[in-house]
C-alpha cells in the first residue's frame, strides 16, 4: 500500500510543479493549466514509470493474498456449522 500512496503523490506533486512552470511561464489561465495536466501526464507516464509498475506488483499481490486467504476459510468448516450438521442428523 505504501507504494501506491508514493506513487500517486509523486504523480500529484509532479502536476503541481507543471502546472506552476507552465504559469510562471505564461499567466495563469485555463490553458496554461490544461497544457500543465497533459506535460504532466506525459512525464509521468515515462518517467513514474518504475513506481506505476511497484505499485501495480504490490496491488496485484495483495488482491492474490486476499483470494487465498478468502480461499483457506471456505476450505475449513465453520463450528457453526459442525454443530448444525450434528443437529440436523440427530433429528
Amino acid at each position: 500500500m505504501r507504494s501506491f500512496l508514493v506513487y500517486n503523490l509523486a504523480r500529484l506533486a509532479l502536476l503541481i510543479a507543471c502546472v506552476l512552470v507552465i504559469w510562471a511561464i505564461w499567466k495563469p489561465s485555463l490553458i496554461g493549466t490544461v497544457a500543465g495536466v497533459v506535460i504532466s501526464s506525459l512525464l509521468s507516464f515515462a518517467v513514474l514509470a518504475p513506481l506505476r509498475n511497484e505499485s501495480a506488483q504490490d496491488l496485484l499481490a495483495r488482491a492474490q493474498r486476499r483470494r487465498e486467504e478468502k480461499a483457506q476459510r471456505a476450505v475449513k468448516p465453520r463450528r457453526d456449522d459442525a454443530e448444525e450438521d450434528r443437529s440436523i442428523d440427530d433429528a
